[in-house]
């Protein structure tokens, strides 16, 4: 044998132990080492021929069951021939033989390959796909006269295992096989470290090549599943590199594609799963996509999604300034959802804004969020000369939170001329329930002594209904209204004493 077919059948040795042994390991170390030591650190290129390999000068021909496995192990996972520079680094060299040490079938495309050994450090390593037409030719069947018997009685149609993983390949380059799903159903059966590891670059690899092709729902759907299989790993799956390679799948660039998965609804809840577990940058992205979006359904679909998030929300004060009216509107909605109380002062900036649908939405922000910031900006939009504005401020009011506007609504309520924002001021008075809100209401439901500026029923039996929502704190104050001569209002104040204790 020259040192060509012995160099081949090292490689031989350690790509058959790393793929059909992986227990094995002092062997393939053992392997690996004699394979290194065949290449005496020389330049070595190979290429698949119809009759064997050419390396370098030198034809390696058929006729061994080393080289013949060989041979078709390398077709079948879509690989024509590789160089090997004379200072390739040995982690290098171990990347590209297990990257060509994969069960037929693993690799997508040629392009999963290359994405493969990008992803493991081996990009430099020159790597040739294979001829069509030498992919075709039959090859040496290594097991052929140990199988010949059983592949006659099959018929003339039966194949070989090689031949098996040739069609698979096919097939895989006709993207009826997603190799991305394969790998995370490999990942979850995996339980050795080593294993994980290299199955985790493999998916890495796989999502490097489905963002190229441009394949997002594909690049979703293995991401999402690598998410639960680290929810189901629990703790110990952070030291699995779960969340390096969640990192790794999914850069700046293939994350803003995702993210416009969200609006759409077959992939909605895995999107917002996925963009929740990528944390501050995934906010980031949702809040430019809703910045943006020109589309309302799709906007509302990235703040309902926004609203999960649970880190970056910061972000969201700096965005109140945006030049764009809808993006200041929509950003006030969603710091109001999320009660985020550092918003407050850019929101207080907002309540003079020229569009009154930013103003209902700042007021409505402040009023959700609540607290002495809050309430001095709230303050100020209680007078704007919008009904809406003013209806937004009082609707949505934390009472608990706001228990110094009190005299402020109090008075804002006597001036109110819109009976419904009215009555809601006083029902925001009923839910403050301070001492100050019952004497206010008490007053707002006591019959007018003035001749010219008469209460209607309607505001008095708001009132009663703001004490009712004080709760027995403000019982006294509705007794008194027991015996008064308006017989709605009586019986508004029986209805509220009977059920304020329910």
């Amino acid at each position: 044998m020259n040192d060509s077919a012995a160099t081949l059948s090292a490689l031989a040795k350690v790509v058959f132990l790393l793929r059909d042994k992986t227990e094995a390991e002092e062997e393939q170390r053992a392997a690996f080492r004699a394979f290194a030591q065949a290449l005496g650190g020389r330049d070595l290129g190979v290429t698949l021929t119809e009759r064997g390999f050419l390396v370098g000068a030198d034809e390696v021909p058929f006729g061994s069951v080393d080289i013949d496995s060989l041979h078709g192990q390398l077709a079948a996972i879509g690989v024509g021939g590789f160089r090997l520079s004379a200072g390739l680094t040995l982690p290098a060299l171990l990347s590209l033989v297990r990257a060509l040490s994969v069960p037929p079938g693993t690799y997508g495309s040629f392009d999963h390959l290359m994405a493969r050994l990008d992803a493991a450090g081996s990009g430099a390593v020159q790597v040739s796909p294979i001829d069509p037409e030498i992919a075709k030719k039959p090859r040496p069947d290594p097991n052929r006269k140990k199988d010949e018997g059983a592949l006659e009685e099959l018929g003339p149609d039966a194949v070989s295992e090689a031949q098996v993983g040739l069609m698979h390949f096919a097939t895989l380059e006709l993207h009826t096989v997603n190799p991305l799903q394969d790998t995370v159903t490999r990942l979850e059966a995996e339980t050795s470290s080593r294993g994980t590891s290299d199955l985790l670059n493999d998916l890495v690899a796989s999502a490097e090549l489905a963002a190229r092709q441009k394949e997002w729902p594909t690049l979703l759907r293995a991401a999402h599943s690598l998410i639960e299989l680290e929810t189901k790993g629990g703790e110990g799956a952070e030291h699995r590199g779960y969340g390096i390679a969640l990192r790794r799948m999914l850069p700046r660039s293939a994350l803003e594609r995702v993210a416009r998965l969200v609006a759409s609804a077959p992939h909605r809840a895995e999107a917002v799963a996925l963009m929740r577990r990528m944390g501050a940058d995934a906010t980031e992205v949702l809040l430019h996509e809703m910045a943006t979006a020109e589309d309302a359904t799709d906007r509302r679909a990235y703040f309902n999604a926004l609203k999960e998030m649970t880190e970056g929300t910061n972000l969201l004060v700096h965005m109140l300034s945006h030049d764009d009216w809808f993006v200041v509107r929509n950003v006030a909605d969603l710091a109001g959802e999320l009660r985020i109380e550092n918003a407050v002062p850019q929101l207080a900036k907002q309540v003079d804004h020229a569009d009154e649908r930013v103003r209902r939405a700042v007021a409505g922000a402040l009023a959700k969020i609540g607290g002495n910031a809050a309430a001095e900006a709230l303050r100020h939009t209680l007078k704007d000369s919008s009904p809406g504005v003013r209806l937004q401020a009082v609707a949505n009011l934390d009472g608990r939170k706001t228990q110094g506007l009190a005299m402020s609504l109090a008075i804002a309520a006597e001036d109110e001329s819109k009976p419904e924002i009215q009555r809601e001021m006083y029902l925001a008075l009923g839910r403050i329930g301070s001492k100050d809100a019952i004497n206010a209401l008490q007053k707002a439901a006591e019959p007018s002594r003035r001749l010219f500026k008469r209460k209607s029923a309607a505001s008095r039996l708001a009132a009663i209904e703001g004490l009712h929502l004080a709760g027995p704190s403000a019982a006294n104050a509705i007794k008194g209204f027991l015996q008064d001569q308006d017989p709605e209002v009586r019986a508004a104040a029986e209805k509220a004493l009977s059920t304020m204790w329910a």
